[in-house]
């Protein structure tokens, strides 16, 4: 849907998340009927059944967490976090800080755009099960149930503004479903605009320097491997790719690539850093390539490690790796390199398995 606010969205300073969430915000804060239709996605989602809803903005906590919009039933507690997202990383206090706010019956649901549920969930469930939190997972419906009946769910723009408005419309406010239109028009035009605009500050040299940092990270790990005696690099030469650039080596038996993938880092998990392992070398001996027996059980050892993975259009299997922050590089360096020889370990494992 175009908009007046979506055809401006590129001269937009500062926060899209806050403009969206403060407008969702204002709409609930004026209309019942608005309310209402939040209240019927909680209960189709998550079977809980609340009041009509009081809702604020920006609420810290005493971690200084800072939910977008907070919804407060009759006694005043805090039963619903409805937190925005479009293309910004999960905070340091999400989700865990968030979840440890809410009492018993509650819920906490992040909004964003639809390329972004499933790294977002997967982002979510990762720092969940690293709490080693009590829980039951739905990955189909992107949904986590804690204790005391405390739901975490990802849901999209559209699926929350489409409802309100679908409830405006039928108690007829012309002039907030107007203000909603807006809303939608915004999050259409960030959802399907390939090009986010610049800000002043991404011309900043540091950004610069960061992602040259990357290139050097890949070539560190690979020396760092081959200085422990697991990795092999003979007659195998760095690649730059339209999206990052490509260090292979061998690893055991099998063909690795270490891939700084910019591409796979803006649609899939919060990392620049990916891997892909073949386990087979065609005829000439000079290519690998994955067989079906790794290609099916790729998944099964994430799982088991708890890490994305994603599918190519050549449906090879490319697994995430996930630099430590706040760390020195010689940290960071050890650390990826042990989440390499992790990983093959586990596929190691698992193959004699499934043979």
């Amino acid at each position: 849907m175009q908009s007046l606010l979506g055809q401006f969205y590129s001269r937009i300073k500062g926060s899209q998340e806050d403009i969206a969430s403060e407008g969702l915000a204002y709409i609930l804060q004026r209309s019942k009927s608005a309310r209402l239709g939040i209240n019927r996605i909680i209960k189709s989602d998550c079977n809980l059944d609340f009041d009509d809803l009081s809702y604020v903005t920006q609420n810290i906590g005493e971690k200084l967490e800072r939910p977008d919009i907070s919804g407060y039933d009759n006694n005043g507690v805090e039963v619903l976090i409805l937190e925005a997202k479009f293309w910004a990383s999960l905070t340091e206090n999400q989700p865990i800080s968030y979840l440890m706010r809410l009492r018993k019956n509650s819920a906490l649901i992040f909004i964003c755009p639809t390329l972004r549920v499933r790294p977002v969930f997967d982002e979510l469930l990762k720092r969940v099960i690293a709490e080693q939190l009590n829980c039951k997972i739905n990955s189909d419906n992107h949904s986590i149930v804690f204790e005391n009946n405390i739901h975490l769910t990802v849901k999209t723009w559209n699926e929350i503004l489409q409802t309100v408005k679908t409830h405006l419309v039928q108690d007829n406010e012309q002039l907030l479903i107007s203000d909603i239109d807006q809303i939608i028009g915004l999050c259409d035009t960030i959802d399907s605009n390939a090009f986010l605009p610049i800000q002043s500050d991404d011309l900043s040299p540091k950004y610069a320097k960061r992602i040259n940092s990357y290139y050097d990270l890949v070539d560190k790990v690979v020396d760092e491997l081959k200085k422990r005696g697991l990795a092999e690099t003979s007659r195998l030469n760095a690649t730059p790719q339209r999206y990052g650039y490509t260090r292979y080596f061998r690893i055991s038996k099998f063909g690795v690539a270490l891939n700084l993938n910019f591409d796979l880092w803006a649609k899939y998990a919060d990392t620049p850093f990916w891997i892909n392992i073949k386990d087979d070398l065609v005829s000439d001996k000079t290519k690998w390539i994955m067989t079906e027996q790794l290609r099916r059980h790729c998944r099964t050892v994430a799982t088991k490690l708890n890490i994305a993975v994603c599918e190519t259009n050549s449906r090879e299997k490319l697994f995430e790796l996930t630099p430590l922050t706040d760390k020195t590089e010689d940290v960071v360096v050890d650390d990826l390199a042990n989440q390499i020889t992790t990983l093959i370990t586990a596929i190691e494992i698992e193959m004699p398995l499934i043979s």
